[in-house]
């Protein structure tokens, strides 16, 4: 997931709800695109659970595609245009928004350029993890499978292509349900959805139409506009040791840490410190955020949510602690409510 203080790479599919929550924030197999008749030549072999998970993984990372995504919440709809290619040994990807600001991101591997021609800005950012539509999640399948129980459904018909149905269903009430449809051949995922505990769509991703495989001209990836001249801002991380500077922090159950970094927080012109804790069960993630000095004038606790995307803002002494994640409201207000100092950091080792 992103976080303020990041540049909205996953703004393509869902900056409506992540530009609005970043201001609550603030307060604190090669397969070849194929026609119809192709596709009647041979039925595709059927997979298990597992297979399943482990090609759409695949697929998102080592397929070429080019086409678009339209992303819906209530009645907020968005689009851009995604282009992705692999080398052989890395992925190479731009997104841009069609709606809204004049916004591109441009991706080589974990490297990510986001673009802002309005303001004659790029800003660099280091990505570890490629969560974003149409990858499903940064853990192995199998992690995937501890917490979820996955269901192969029917054939559905998306972006003109055959797509097999897929459910996850959460096996407690710490996170949500999710609503999958893959290419039958390729295995990419043509749309998904996040589904709430009465199984109704959150929010929805899917290719309005969509090329796979086709042979890829590189020109497609390069950036809409020349950058000589912009103002470059590059997004610095540090790893960090949360017990070793006073923190701890207690995880859902099945969530693992992914990392922990110090990284800068920006408001309008002002910057600061803050920790930031990645953890994830496999498919959804949630961060936490301490911000030593910002808690001062923060007088209650602050929930806030969009879509599956909620956060939960609590004063701890004098940090602002936030917990924002793709889970369902009471998992974040529970782990932020978990964050508290260490008297002697000794004590944690």
């Amino acid at each position: 997931m992103l976080s303020a203080g990041t540049c909205a790479y996953r703004a393509g599919q869902r900056s409506l709800r992540l530009t609005s929550l970043t201001a609550l924030l603030l307060l604190s197999g090669m397969a070849v695109w194929s026609s119809a008749g192709a596709q009647a030549q041979s039925e595709p072999p059927e997979r298990t659970e597992l297979q399943w998970l482990q090609a759409i993984q695949t697929a998102a990372q080592r397929l070429n595609y080019v086409g678009t995504i339209v992303y819906q919440r209530g009645a907020a709809v968005q689009s851009s245009r995604i282009v992705h290619y692999f080398d052989g040994s890395i992925s190479h990807e731009r997104l841009q928004l069609l709606d809204g600001k004049r916004r591109e991101y441009i991706r080589r591997d974990t490297e990510v350029q986001c673009l802002y021609p309005d303001s004659r800005k790029v800003r660099l950012e280091r990505r570890p993890d490629q969560e974003t539509f149409p990858a499903l999640g940064a853990g192995a399948p199998a992690e995937i499978l501890q917490r979820y129980r996955v269901e192969l459904g029917g054939v559905e018909r998306v972006a003109g292509l055959q797509c097999r149905v897929i459910t996850l269903q959460p096996l407690d009430d710490l996170r949500y349900g999710h609503w999958l449809c893959a290419d039958r051949s390729s295995a990419l995922l043509l749309k998904a959805q996040t589904l709430n505990e009465r199984a109704e769509p959150l929010e929805q991703m899917a290719f309005a139409e969509v090329k796979i495989g086709e042979r890829m001209d590189r020109n497609q990836l390069k950036p809409s506009w020349s950058t000589d001249g912009w103002q470059v801002d590059k997004a610095e991380t540090q790893p960090t040791d949360v017990e070793e500077n006073g923190w701890r922090i207690s995880a859902p159950a099945g969530f693992r840490r992914l990392r922990a970094v110090v990284r800068t927080m920006a408001s309008g012109d002002i910057e600061r410190p803050a920790m930031q804790v990645v953890y994830s069960d496999g498919l959804a993630t949630l961060s936490v955020f301490i911000e030593p000095g910002q808690g001062i004038n923060l007088m209650h606790d602050i929930t806030h949510f969009q879509g599956p995307i909620s956060g939960y803002s609590r004063r701890v002494g004098d940090a602002l602690v936030t917990a924002i994640g793709e889970v369902p409201p009471a998992t974040v207000r529970m782990v932020a409510l978990s964050v508290s100092p260490i008297v002697d950091p000794t004590r944690s080792r």
